[in-house]
């Protein structure tokens, strides 16, 4: 048969077989790795050292899947999650988890990814900065229309269907509010499917951005227009099979730095979740980079997160970023508080060829990380490298590069930029050997 489909891997099980086993971790993702008789399986909603019932549904990419039935024996550090959603919904899996035992795994999970890079162990100990819940000024959701109801929220842990979401804890206060707003203005008029993005600019202040992917009747324009004027919002973007939005309000405010001067960034492009965490990402990038009168090249600068604090020290400063929105923003920050010494270059990295040499390197990639750092390293030859990420697997990879072009771990910092999930952000610096 020449469209048999292929097995996805040679341990594909019946989905009514039943195993028990020890979680032995739990991924970035949330999935607990439970230990069986019949090897790994990925399940969601178990937590460290627990012996757990699961229920096989599947393998992928010859992984097994499964579904949790049942916690044989918990966790002491298992708690009631504040959220009466979170098993259901993939946003926040840790949540029943205490958050010095989060801390445990996340420091686990870097010290893992960072075996061997040192000429010593270096200590890791997680950094919390702000508060558990209520962090987040930035959040995408997920709507669709079934029947005459609007299921508004995230979705199921690995799955496409849609938890219907009417509070979030850990929103921001403006978030929150937002959240309301849309749901009162904007349940009755959407159709179809799509996208609703939050966005909060400051303590008060939120952002709407909706994408349909069906067309909406003038209804919903003129709904979208009273929603950005219903507090806290004040902008709303609407827009329909990624065609050009229409704005209502003021849809592009921009975030106010230490320093009082606004920080201009694309619009509901990215910029860290977590506030009070970012500020202390901020100042731990400029510290361990050393940039005093000293050529700084930067990569993935986006709209200037760390080029303002980097280029207000540096000798020579050249960011590169790919996305031409967020480097006209950069371009601005810069202009704004007569950062002269520094440029931006808008470029893809993966395409980048250096000219000069520079004293330090400073990236912040894609969880896909930077499959060119050793060439781009080769060319710059920066006696130090400071590595920022929230994808522990490609930074393991990459800094294995550098390690194999001379370069050790002296630094290792991290944040707990996403309470209760499984993602952590680490801030690693690698020092190049004296010849």
């Amino acid at each position: 048969m020449k469209n048999r489909p292929k097995r996805s891997g040679s341990r594909d099980q019946p989905k009514s077989k039943v195993l028990e086993g020890r979680v032995r971790d739990v991924t970035d993702a949330g999935d607990a790795v439970v230990e069986t008789t019949d090897g790994l399986v990925l399940a969601p909603g178990g937590l460290p050292d627990e012996q757990v019932r699961v229920r096989v549904t599947g393998s992928r990419s010859g992984v097994l899947h499964g579904q949790l039935m049942s916690v044989l024996s918990a966790s002491p550090a298992r708690v009631v999650p504040e959220c009466k959603l979170a098993e259901r919904c993939g946003g926040c899996p840790l949540m029943s988890l205490t958050l010095p035992a989060q801390h445990t795994l996340k420091a686990k999970r870097v010290a893992h990814a960072l075996h061997g890079l040192s000429e010593q162990e270096l200590p890791i100990t997680v950094e919390s900065h702000g508060p558990s819940l209520a962090y987040r000024r930035r959040a995408r959701l997920a709507f669709r229309k079934i029947g005459s109801g609007l299921v508004l929220g995230y979705r199921m842990h690995g799955q496409s269907q849609l938890v219907d979401v009417e509070r979030c804890p850990v929103l921001t206060p403006p978030l929150q509010a937002a959240l309301a707003r849309v749901r009162e203005h904007m349940s009755a008029v959407l159709v179809g499917a799509g996208e609703i993005d939050l966005d909060s600019s400051g303590e008060r202040e939120a952002q709407v951005a909706i994408r349909s992917e069906s067309a909406l009747a003038p209804a919903a324009y003129a709904a979208a227009e009273q929603l950005a004027q219903a507090e806290p919002i004040v902008g709303v973007a609407l827009s329909v099979a990624g065609g050009a939005p229409a704005r209502y309000g003021n849809t592009d405010l921009p975030r106010i730095d230490p320093d009082g001067l606004p920080i201009e960034s694309k619009a509901h492009g990215f910029s860290q979740v977590n506030a009070a965490v970012n500020s202390r990402l901020r100042e731990l990038v400029v510290e361990l980079a050393e940039p005093a009168d000293s050529r700084v090249l930067e990569l993935y600068a986006g709209h200037g997160n760390f080029t303002i604090g980097l280029s207000a020290r540096a000798g020579k400063l050249l960011a590169v970023e790919g996305d031409a929105a967020a480097v006209e923003a950069c371009r601005k920050n810069l202009k704004a508080r007569q950062r002269t010494a520094a440029q931006v270059q808008s470029a893809d990295v993966r395409a980048l060829q250096l000219k000069e040499r520079f004293d330090v390197l400073v990236l912040d990639p894609p969880r896909g990380g930077c499959p060119s750092l050793a060439a781009l390293v080769d060319s710059a030859r920066p006696r130090r490298v400071v590595y920022v990420s929230c994808h522990m697997t490609t930074l393991s990879r990459d800094l294995r590069a550098l390690q194999a072009k001379g370069y050790t771990a002296d630094r290792v910092h991290v944040l707990d930029m996403f309470p209760q999930t499984g993602h952590v952000e680490a801030v690693v610096r690698m020092v190049r050997a004296a010849s």
